[in-house]
């Protein structure tokens, strides 16, 4: 099955498109924890993203031959350099959808048998770093781009739980739920989504505040 992807290959774009394209990626990778070994860094990137912004301002409308030049050996570096980072990114996202939005790169064709989201499992609640925090976490599927999950501390007559508004995340870990009332027991779910539809409801689990 094909996998979601970023493009590559940025040739066909002008060079004002090119230099647009790169301050998008160096601001989607600058601090960005899911690429923290990226080849080359963030910053490495923006220095070279500069360099062509500079040499294209020095070179427009009408500069001279030699500036040109400069111009168009910065925009091959730039270019070769995209080509590296975004196929690290593929690499390290393989496939991950909101891995991949995050990068800044544009997603390459998305794949045509993309199916809907199954259903999340893996799903579990700790105790967070600090008092009135609990710690989300669930197994993550390559077909979502995004999860939605809900909280509860009440229960209905039939001892359901009542649920209130959702909240969306594009990780699967480390999702933190706060404020949470200590010796109150929470009830959690969470779905999958993607352009294809909606996922069903995990099973629900529940842990104790402290």
């Amino acid at each position: 099955m094909r996998i979601n992807k970023v493009k590559s290959n940025y040739d066909r774009l002008n060079d004002h498109e090119l230099s647009t394209r790169a301050d998008g990626v160096v601001l989607g990778l600058t601090g960005n924890t899911f690429f923290p070994d990226a080849v080359p860094t963030a910053a490495d990137f923006k220095v070279l993203a500069d360099d062509f912004k500079d040499k294209l301002a020095i070179a427009s409308p009408r500069g001279s031959s030699l500036e040109i030049s400069m111009k168009d050996e910065a925009r091959i570096v730039l270019l070769k350099a995209m080509r590296r980072l975004a196929n690290c990114v593929n690499d390290v996202a393989d496939g991950n959808a909101p891995m991949l939005f995050s990068s800044g790169f544009d997603m390459g064709a998305q794949p045509k048998d993309l199916p809907s989201p199954g259903k999340v499992t893996g799903v579990k609640v700790t105790d967070g770093r600090q008092s009135g925090q609990m710690r989300l976490d669930f197994d993550s599927l390559k077909e979502a781009y995004q999860y939605e999950y809900q909280i509860s501390y009440q229960l209905d007559e039939n001892g359901d739980p009542i649920w209130g508004e959702s909240f969306f995340t594009g990780s699967s870990r480390a999702n933190t739920i706060a404020p949470v009332i200590p010796d109150e027991r929470y009830y959690v779910r969470v779905r999958a989504r993607n352009t294809k539809g909606i996922g069903d409801w995990s099973d629900i689990v529940s842990l104790r505040a402290r």
